[in-house]
């Protein structure tokens, strides 16, 4: 890790310096990209719907007709966006229970498939003892505009050193079959200095898979495994929880909701920023951290024998973004003439937001520096929030 950190923030960075390279776009070999075409097919702006949230870290719908937004702060507040206005009392207040320095915080919010029958909400957040918790709590109704920390229940606690305040992971996300999807970090430091990327039997750096819905999982218990994962029953090849190994810092994935597949965003070292696509039901698949950083070696004494690694879809180096923030498939139908199938994301650290088209990456001219996430409304049209505290909608033309 170099030691100089982003210091506006110190949510997923991530490593590597925040200065904006000014030398000239070389693409490099293997398909990584440096620079996106020179002119974008598509425009994305982004306008300001509201101002003044507290270093938001996610933002997302429940899909339950209500219009609403749900955006997640980082010290452990999440707030309600309603009818154009950004409503003072929050939806959640776990404040006392998250420890928020460095990357970590409230992290992610995730909301049951069918809000409206089953009001459970999960938020995974980094405890005060530096791990990273899943809670599920449950809502009077979906119409609610509070939950009481009273329907708080534990659901998994994945460890984190104490000594690293970074690379905590932490993404929920229900994929298509009504499983959850947690993604996990490293565990923190410069360069995977515990090995966790490529160990198996450890749940950080990792994407896992677990069932979770109604108010018992399947099993009787607070989650249980699928048996469909790739270890599932298999412990000496490695935890029944996990879906795909070898990521560094996925601080944001999602879910296309049109064939279950997922789009993995992990947050670079030195060299490149990786977006990765997982097809639906294609687990254990190893997508190469820290053996590998985006198509190159990182650290060959990491490289297992007879690993098979999946290469990213796309990858982008220093000199175009320092920190991707992963975003969304579009699925929406406002512009769905002009982006239905891409994938549009952007970096935290350059503030550029992109398009994904194949492997090229088409830049957009309005920049969103310190973008933390992305989201979805009930149509699934596309948001994004910024760590100095804006939410804003995406425009296409």
């Amino acid at each position: 890790m170099n030691a100089q950190r982003a210091k506006a923030l110190s949510v997923p960075r991530r490593s590597g310096v925040l200065a904006f390279l000014t030398a000239v776009l070389v693409a490099l070999p293997l398909g990584i990209l440096t620079a996106p075409a020179a002119s974008a097919a598509v425009a994305l702006d982004w306008e300001v719907r509201a101002s003044g949230l507290a270093a938001p870290t996610h933002v997302t719908s429940a899909r339950d007709g209500s219009g609403r937004l749900f955006i997640a702060e980082k010290a452990g507040l999440i707030r309600i966006y309603e009818d154009g206005t950004l409503l003072t009392r929050p939806f959640l207040d776990i404040r006392g229970q998250v420890r928020d320095d460095g990357e970590a915080g409230l992290l992610s919010i995730a909301f049951h498939p069918d809000y409206r029958e089953h009001p459970f909400v999960w938020v995974a957040y980094t405890t005060n003892g530096n791990d990273v918790t899943v809670a599920r709590f449950r809502a009077r109704s979906y119409q609610a505009d509070r939950l009481s920390t009273a329907t708080q229940r534990r659901v998994i606690t994945v460890p984190h050193p104490d000594e690293y305040a970074n690379h905590f992971g932490g993404q929920l996300a229900f994929g298509t079959s009504g499983l959850l999807f947690m993604s996990t970090g490293d565990g923190g430091g410069g360069g995977d200095p515990l090995g966790n990327g490529q160990n198996r039997s450890t749940l950080q750096g990792k994407m896992l898979r677990i069932k979770v819905l109604g108010a018992k999982s399947a099993c009787g218990r607070t989650y249980c495994v699928p048996q469909s994962n790739p270890f599932a029953g298999k412990a000496k090849a490695g935890r029944g929880e996990i879906w795909a190994t070898g990521l560094r810092n996925a601080w944001r994935f999602s879910v296309d909701p049109d064939n279950g597949d997922l789009w993995v965003a992990d947050v670079g070292q030195d060299m490149a920023e990786e977006i990765n696509r997982i097809p639906a039901g294609a687990g254990g698949r190893n997508l190469g951290w820290s053996c590998r950083e985006g198509l190159g070696a990182y650290d060959e004494s990491r490289c297992r024998a007879g690993a098979a690694f999946q290469d990213p879809v796309a990858a982008y180096g220093r000199s175009f973004g320092t920190s991707i923030t992963g975003g969304f498939v579009y699925r929406g139908s406002r512009y769905a003439s002009l982006l239905a199938g891409r994938y549009v994301a952007g970096d935290f650290g350059s503030g550029r937001v992109f398009s994904l088209e194949g492997s090229a990456l088409e830049a957009a001219d309005q920049r969103l520096p310190g973008v933390t996430s992305f989201g979805e409304d009930g149509d699934r049209e596309l948001w994004a929030v910024t760590y100095e505290g804006d939410l804003l909608e995406m425009r296409a033309s």
